[in-house]
Parts: structure tokens; C-alpha cells; sequence
């Protein structure tokens, strides 16, 4: 359970700097207005990539259990929503946020293979299983 929580505070931690990067940094390079569809582009990308990472931190460290990714992912969808709501961006945006960081989430998920069931919940069906 520690192992768990700790795999997602570190995940999430490097899934909003990723996204933060892709985002300034593509906006620098571009040089685009923050109104601009071009900015609302980076932003999607960034949030991709912030999920993907988010995902893929959580998988290893948590022992590739793939609720773990998915909670990743969201937590990076759930900084999407407050950005959204905190400036005046398309709303274009919103069906975008949802599709980009589920594709970042199931992208890593898919990556590692993990699975739903925890890899310490072991089936025990032998004679000397206690």
C-alpha cells in the first residue's frame, strides 16, 4: 500500500513537469499567443505526454498494476480541468484533455502490460500455501 502511494505522489510529480516543459517549451519554440489554436494544440500534447509519464512512473514503481496508471493519468487529466477552468481557452479543448490523457494513460498501460490484479495477491492452491 505505501509502495502504491508512494509510486503515485513521485508519478505525478514528473507527469506535471513533463506537461509544464512540453508546454512552455513548445510555446517558445513556436511562439504562440496563448489564444491562439496553435497554444491549445501544445497544450494537448503536453498533457499527452505529462499522462503518459505520470502512467508509466506509477507502472514501474507499483509493480506494473494497472489501477495505478490510470490514477497517474487522471491526476494529470484533473490539472488539465484546472487549467481549463482558470483561463479563457476554447472549448475545444475539454473533448481533447479527456482523449489525451486517456491515451497517455492506456498508452503506458498498454506498454508494460500490467494487469488489474495486484501482483501481491497471489493465488494459493498448493499443499503446504499457509
Amino acid at each position: 500500500m505505501l509502495r502504491s502511494l508512494a509510486a503515485v505522489i513521485v508519478a505525478v510529480i514528473a507527469g506535471l513537469a513533463a506537461a509544464k516543459t512540453v508546454e512552455g517549451g513548445g510555446a517558445a519554440i513556436i511562439g504562440a499567443a496563448p489564444a491562439s489554436p496553435v497554444y491549445g494544440a501544445v497544450l494537448l500534447v503536453g498533457w499527452l505526454i505529462g499522462a503518459f509519464v505520470a502512467a508509466l512512473l506509477a507502472l514501474l514503481i507499483g509493480r506494473r498494476w494497472a489501477p495505478l496508471g490510470g490514477l497517474g493519468a487522471a491526476s494529470i487529466f484533473l490539472a488539465a480541468m484546472i487549467t481549463m477552468f482558470s483561463n479563457p481557452l476554447p472549448w475545444a479543448l475539454w473533448p481533447g484533455a479527456v482523449v489525451a490523457t486517456a491515451l497517455g494513460g492506456y498508452g503506458a498501460i498498454r506498454l508494460t502490460g500490467a494487469k488489474t490484479a495486484h501482483p501481491d495477491m497471489k493465488r494459493k492452491d498448493g499443499l503446504f500455501d499457509g
